[in-house]
């Protein structure tokens, strides 16, 4: 059985993807049926420039401020876990799946 995607815990939602640094320009490659995400970084993963890359390029997509989205695990890997503080309570994993799924169709 794998690991959701993305999960809501008592106050926040946290967000599985995977990530691929060095790529020609961010982007999202692919959410499959299973709600994987699979992301392409332009930054290179020294000195954590990736990461912030990551960052910078989710918060306008998912419509949060970078204060509300933290890397919590693999931060030197490929496979990543962010914390998304909502907002607001009324926003759902599936609202933040919705947004992830419409930068893909621009």
């Amino acid at each position: 059985m794998s690991k959701k995607t993305i999960a809501r815990t008592t106050t926040n939602l946290l967000l599985h993807i995977h990530v691929r640094p060095n790529a020609k320009t961010n982007a999202i490659r692919e959410i499959d049926a299973n709600n994987q995400i699979r992301m392409d970084i332009a930054a290179d993963a020294q000195d954590g420039k990736a990461n912030h890359e990551l960052i910078d390029f989710l918060k306008g997509i998912l419509k949060v401020p970078s204060s509300q989205l933290e890397i919590i695990h693999g931060h030197r890997q490929r496979d990543k876990v962010l914390r998304i503080t909502p907002t607001t309570n009324t926003e759902t994993e599936n609202d933040y799946i919705e947004r992830l799924r419409v930068e893909i169709s621009k």
